[in-house]
């Protein structure tokens, strides 16, 4: 199995959430499901490369970025997480707790990194479920169930403190969703795999996991069981996530872009102990605003680069985009569709025509 390894940090907490039934008792009983309060992130699927001790945070990041108009490559994820490092050694990974800040600001991500006790998964799911509900994706550390993955009947089998990482993509809980949160142990917990759990004929793939806070969190040992989940949020261990809030935006003008792609993967991976990049592929991909008045005059700038993109000024530093389009809003959404390739980097910044 190709995943994430780490030198000195770890990840999530707990997790739960079967939704209740209450009893009603009439002529004919009845259950009525509880309400549930949820919030899902559009947080595109991304397929990882496997090869290199695995892309698990590389991906994380692409992913997470998408929701705030941007693609790139995880290759170039790598190249910019580890400067200078060849992309087959194991410490050129995107680890969560090491490196993912200092990539993250490096393609124009705001973060928050979880800064609560390090030891209580208690407490880092309560911080996930208050990041999510302010809808910022939360980029964490797993276990993954080495009898599921490898049959692998050791029950210590796996790293210390975490084996993949995946983007947190929502929460739903039978409370309403407020600030501060607060943790219950029916609340659950969702996220993306990047495609490497490739199933069983009664588990197939499916990249998309739910899991209730109280049922997620799990020792080592417990996490290998062969009963136990595909995943589990290490217990015992420090915790550690990064929150991705938004785009590096110091004037504060940007309006939300969403951009997705026509398919999930970049075509061909990456060979293991390779350092070329893999031939690109096509890709078809569509960025779409939000948050637009009617009738007001906004710009559109592509960059194809991270070290094009301001942090401020998009107007005044309209020059170091490759794309700028002026237009009218005619509804509150617009939106724009681009043939690229799958190693092309691709930031888009919308902002109001007015805007300095």
């Amino acid at each position: 199995m190709f995943i994430s390894v780490r030198r000195s940090v770890v990840a999530l907490l707990c997790a739960t959430a079967l939704l209740s039934v209450d009893g009603v008792a009439t002529l004919v009983s009845a259950a009525t499901p509880a309400k549930r309060y949820s919030v899902m992130l559009p947080v595109p699927l991304r397929r990882q490369f496997d090869a290199n001790f695995g892309y698990c945070g590389e991906t994380s990041l692409v992913s997470a970025g998408m929701i705030f108009g941007q693609y790139l490559s995880q290759y170039d994820l790598r190249a910019l997480a580890s400067p200078g490092q060849p992309q087959s050694a194991q410490s050129s990974q995107l680890l969560v707790g090491v490196n993912d800040q200092a990539a993250a600001t490096r393609v124009h991500l705001r973060t928050k990194r979880y800064s609560g006790p390090t030891a209580n998964p208690r407490a880092f799911l309560t911080w996930i479920k208050a990041e999510v509900t302010l809808k910022h994706p939360v980029v964490i550390g797993i276990f993954t169930n080495s009898f599921r993955f490898d049959d692998v009947a050791d029950p210590n089998a796996g790293e210390v403190e975490y084996d993949h990482i995946v983007t947190v993509t929502g929460v739903s809980s039978s409370h309403p969703l407020t600030q501060p949160a607060t943790y219950f142990a029916d609340d659950t917990i969702t996220f993306t795999d990047h495609g490497i759990w490739t199933g069983t004929a009664s588990s197939p793939s499916q990249y998309v996991f739910t899991y209730p806070f109280g049922a997620f969190v799990k020792t080592r040992q417990q996490a290998n069981a062969k009963t136990a989940s595909v995943y589990s949020l290490p217990s015992g261990v420090g915790n550690f996530g990064l929150a991705i809030s938004g785009v590096a935006d110091d004037s504060h003008e940007t309006l939300p872009v969403l951009v997705t792609t026509s398919v999930n993967s970049e075509g061909q991976s990456m060979r293991d102990g390779s350092n070329t990049r893999p031939p690109a592929s096509k890709l078809t991909v569509t960025a779409t605003i939000s948050g637009l008045r009617v009738n007001a005059r906004y710009k559109l700038y592509r960059y194809n680069s991270a070290a094009s993109v301001p942090n401020a000024s998009f107007n005044a530093n309209a020059a170091r985009a490759v794309f700028a389009r002026s237009f009218v809003a005619t509804g509150s959404t617009s939106t724009v569709t681009e043939a690229i390739r799958s190693s092309d980097q691709v930031f888009y910044r919308a902002v109001p025509a007015s805007s300095p």
